[in-house]
């Protein structure tokens, strides 16, 4: 029955007919005009035995909805192209630049079908193009049509794209995994072996480190404990060895300390027995020359009253003997010397106070005979001390006494003064060319208080905790022993007080001196 098609006939030819009975049934496709597409025939042989009944027909176009379906369901666009190459039926249309492809491809001998795509562009959108042909079942003409199939690149291209981000993160995901697993070669077997290497040049420094438990392999771990227990039998020897130095140390330098206290005490004992000499022999030509100083004071009155009483008498004269003597009083010049005598005698007086005082100085510095404490006047040994320096400071150095009133103090003066003889000559040598030296005394307590402080260029912290040391000396080779400081810091300490420094370069430096009023126990001098 093809009541779909108006246009067929109801009957077969008989060569249909004898086709239909020869196989039982038969296919034909072909395009129709009035219904683009492609139309599909079926005839099937009704019969019992060798009785035919008739031939059952049926037919059905694959045209434009059929196409849409088969888009929307397999996302595959289709063409049907006829011998011209002029589409019958599309889900799209096709230039005249297509179809000519189209035909250059299917015109070729013993075609069947397209075996590589042809890449199509419509628009925006890019396909992959297969050309098949329609072959009829009978008839003059082979080829009657052709099926051509889109698919779509673009979908292709998102695939593709999704694919090589897939692998990049594969590879990246590689790389991390690579990593991971050198990570953990390295922890189990460089790192380790890394570590005692480290360790062991640490050795060689002379820095012993025990290394951390290691979660390695049996033979790593085993050096790691072997290792360790060769650091702590290296740490345990050189623990001892540094206190055995350290004793060494302190008992070198205990000896150092009592040998430079036992030379310099010999030394001050020899100095103030030459220097108590020097002054006993000093102190009577001194006396001469002091009291005859005073006998010429008088004799230089009585010059000047003879001198005057001549002068009286020059009018009473002749005037020639008045002339003569005026003339060789003229030429003797008798007024100015009996000024410059005068001023001459003066100078000579203060000349001898001075040497007397110095003299006085001396003997009382050098009292060596005085070793026990007994209780004396601090200020009178500055004073004293600041006598015998008073060549050294003059024209150059200005001293500020800022002395406060303070009660006589049990101590060894004579050793005071040599603590103060070496912070005062300390702090004149630290002064290059004009500057100050501040003494300052203060009663506190039971204690008084001495501050010696310069303007001088000061010490840095590091030479400041190293002054008080023996044999240690900022001055050149030949100017200075490095014994001064520590010995007044002995001395200092045998009288139960405390000496500190405190300094900043450039701005000076000040010595304090704490001592006790009285001293704590009843014995004498701590020689």
């Amino acid at each position: 029955s093809k009541a779909d098609s108006p246009t067929h006939v109801a009957y077969l030819p008989k060569e249909g007919l004898k086709k239909v009975k020869t196989r039982g049934e038969t296919m034909e496709r072909y395009f129709v005009d009035s219904h683009p597409g492609l139309l599909t025939v079926m005839r099937i042989l009704l019969k019992n035995r060798d009785r035919v009944f008739g031939v059952l027909e049926a037919e059905r176009t694959f045209g434009q909805r059929e196409m849409a379906e088969l888009k929307n369901r397999r996302g595959v666009d289709a063409v049907f192209l006829d011998r011209e190459f002029s589409s019958v039926a599309a889900t799209f249309a096709l230039s005249k630049d297509v179809l000519r492809r189209f035909s250059a491809v299917a015109y070729q001998p013993e075609f069947r079908g397209s075996q590589d795509p042809i890449v199509v562009e419509l628009g925006d959108a890019r396909f992959s193009a297969f050309i098949y042909d329609l072959p009829a079942n009978f008839g003059r003409s082979k080829r009657w049509g052709y099926l051509a199939l889109f698919l779509s690149m673009n979908s292709v291209d998102a695939t593709l794209g999704k694919m090589r981000l897939a692998i990049v993160y594969l590879t990246l995901l590689l790389i991390l995994v690579a990593a991971l697993l050198i990570f953990i070669f390295s922890n189990r077997l460089v790192k380790p072996i890394a570590t005692l290497v480290v360790a062991m040049k640490r050795v060689k420094s002379g820095r012993v480190e025990a290394i951390p438990s290691i979660d390695s392999t049996y033979e790593i771990e085993y050096l790691v404990r072997s290792f360790n227990e060769m650091a702590r039998n290296v740490s345990a020897a050189k623990r001892t060895l540094e206190m055995k130095l350290e004793e060494l140390h302190d008992a070198n330098a205990e000896i150092k300390n009592t040998q430079s206290t036992l030379v310099q005490s010999a030394k001050m004992i020899s100095l103030g027995q030459i220097v108590a000499g020097v002054a006993h022999e000093l102190n009577n030509p001194i006396a001469f020359i002091y009291s005859n100083m005073h006998h010429l004071f008088e004799y230089i009155e009585k010059v000047k009253e003879l001198v005057g009483a001549y002068r009286a008498i020059y009018p009473h004269l002749k005037a020639e003997d008045r002339l003569r003597l005026e003339e060789l009083d003229e030429k003797l010049e008798v007024d100015y010397v009996l000024k410059d005598m005068e001023d001459l005698t003066k100078s000579c007086v203060e000349g001898a106070n001075r040497t007397k005082e110095i003299v006085l100085g001396l003997r009382t510095f050098s009292r060596m005979d005085e070793s026990d404490f007994k209780l004396a006047d601090l200020h009178e040994g500055l004073r004293n001390t600041l006598k015998l320096l008073a060549s050294e400071l003059k024209g150059r150095i200005t001293v500020q006494e800022d002395f406060g009133p303070l009660p006589q103090v049990e101590c060894s003066l004579s050793q005071l003064n040599q603590v103060f003889m070496n912070l005062l000559s300390n702090a004149a040598h630290a002064i290059e060319g004009r500057g100050t030296i501040q003494i300052r005394t203060r009663h506190l307590g039971n204690e008084v208080k001495i501050e010696i402080e310069d303007s001088g260029s000061g010490m840095p912290l590091e030479i400041q905790e190293k002054i008080f040391d023996p044999f240690f000396t900022t001055k050149k080779v030949g100017q200075g022993t490095g014994l001064g400081l520590s010995i007044a810091y002995g001395l200092i300490q045998k009288h139960h007080g405390q000496i500190s420094v405190k300094s900043q370069v450039g701005k000076g430096t000040c010595f304090t001196i704490l001592l006790p009023i009285l001293q704590p126990t009843s014995s004498s001098l701590r020689a």
